[in-house]
């Protein structure tokens, strides 16, 4: 399918493609997108080309984003057990992630009120001001200042993360899953860049940790900059909505004219399960992850090699999104999900064969793959769970869980590793954990085959079957 309308005028500088319902959409199906045909097709139209711009250069950001925040994973909760005890030495990493799920909450807000540009360059200046006082922190060792520092960081942590949504506004849904995993894809350079850069600048200045920091600095401002070559859309001129070419949208498109009510929206099961696996994938995936440099260092593993170890987990959490959105068409969202969900829950009982370096490796591997079929696909199942003049309300309920959820396992993952082992922790408390999650949404995923006969199809909405008088 055609990711773009054709025949549509190309938009200005600053301006957006008025991608308003048109009557007459092409019906012609294009050759795969993946390949050389498909790609040279689409090419040819001057709206793929921008649309294609557009998401790459979200990718780019993603890549920095994630950069940005791999080097607080890697360095900032050694460098807070440096200053303080073993207790304390995620509080950092907490105070982040608690400030960027506010910031979550108000993100999507903020967009719609103003724009894209002015919220996204707030996050970007608030990752500068506090990696500069993280610069400071490590100086003269301050941990409390470096605290404060790693929560004006989290103020960039959910724009990076609202990246994947916005790419959505660059094509019709059924490229949604496609544009969502084109820009988590971008994560393959942050994966590298991030760890290694930790490595390699973590003693590179007079003060430890403080090179890795202002690696970090540079990134946001980098960041800044790319925000700036974007072609956000201008609310003030066309809200953009979004084109479905499947009948039974078309079909009742011109009933829904009424909003429903956020409860509404968050009640139905679409919603709840789509909260649910992003809620898990993100909070299993980051309890083991952060722990993950902590019970290598009291196994008597360095630095470099538990930086190594994140490294190639990172690669396992992104490379899958070649791949995973062209999974979300033809599997459907529910059974990528699901099988994330599965792949996590391999990785952690993986953590019981040992300490040996091998193991936290290619466990970490296996859990990062999870992640990417579990976030993708509850992803994609959220862009079936809302209608476009839904979409703020609906996203910013679900980055404030995804967020709430990143936030209580990085602010646990110290005290429960300290406080119950690397083994119990993986291979009880975060296998249960897992196991539940993957029933539910087996559950969830056989009900919806019963109702559609076809797990790939989305089950309608609630009031989507309520026909209006004519």
């Amino acid at each position: 399918m055609n990711p773009i309308k054709p025949n549509h005028p190309i938009a200005q500088a600053d301006e957006f493609i008025d991608n308003e319902p048109n009557e007459k959409l092409s019906s012609v199906v294009l050759a795969p997108f993946w390949s050389w045909k498909g790609l040279r097709t689409r090419w040819a139209d001057p709206l793929f080309r921008k649309m294609l711009r557009n998401i790459l250069l979200l990718s780019w950001s993603w890549s920095l984003g994630e950069g940005a925040f791999f080097i607080q994973v890697s360095t900032t909760t050694l460098a807070a057990k440096s200053f303080a005890n073993w207790h304390l030495a995620t509080v950092p990493i907490g105070c982040m992630l608690l400030v960027g799920t506010i910031w979550s909450v108000l993100l999507p807000l903020a967009i719609a009120r103003f724009g894209c540009r002015p919220p996204l360059y707030a996050g970007a200046m608030m990752g500068m001001t506090g990696a500069a006082l993280c610069i400071v922190a490590t100086w003269y060792k301050l941990y409390w200042l470096l605290g404060v520092g790693a929560g004006f960081l989290g103020g960039q942590v959910p724009c990076t993360l609202y990246y994947r949504l916005l790419a959505l506004q660059f094509s019709t849904p059924e490229f949604a899953p496609k544009a969502i995993a084109m820009v988590i894809a971008g994560g393959c350079l942050s994966s590298i860049i991030g760890p290694e850069i930790a490595k390699h600048t973590v003693n590179a200045l007079p003060r430890p940790y403080s090179g890795a920091y202002l690696t970090t600095l540079c990134e946001c401002t980098l960041l800044l900059l790319s925000m700036t070559l974007i072609q956000f859309p201008n609310v003030k001129k066309a809200d953009y909505a979004i084109v479905s070419t499947l009948p039974s949208k078309m079909a009742v498109s011109n009933n829904k004219k009424t909003t429903r009510s956020i409860f509404v929206i968050a009640f139905q099961r679409k919603f709840l399960i789509a909260a649910l696996g992003g809620f898990v994938s993100w909070s299993a995936m980051a309890v083991q992850m952060s722990a993950t440099p902590l019970a290598m260092t009291r196994a008597g593993y360095q630095f470099s090699q538990s930086t190594t170890v994140i490294e190639f987990h990172l690669l396992g959490m992104f490379v899958p999104s070649f791949f995973t959105g062209t999974l979300c068409n033809l599997l459907g969202s529910r059974l990528v999900m699901l099988a994330g969900l599965l792949i996590q829950l391999t990785g952690a009982l993986l953590f019981q064969r040992g300490f040996q370096f091998n193991h936290f490796n290619l466990g970490l591997i296996i859990v990062g793959v999870g992640w990417n079929f579990g976030y993708v696909g509850a992803s994609a199942l959220l862009t079936e769970s809302h209608r476009h003049d839904e979409k703020q309300k609906t996203h910013s309920l679900y980055e404030a869980i995804v967020m709430s959820s990143i936030s209580i396992a990085f602010f646990s993952s110290a005290f429960m590793e300290q406080r119950f082992g690397w083994i119990t922790l993986t291979g009880k408390i975060i296998s249960t954990y897992l196991a539940l999650a993957v029933l539910i949404v087996f559950v969830d995923t056989v009900l919806a085959l019963f109702q559609s006969k076809d797990v790939r199809m989305p089950l309608p909405t609630n009031d989507e079957d309520i026909q209006t008088p004519a």
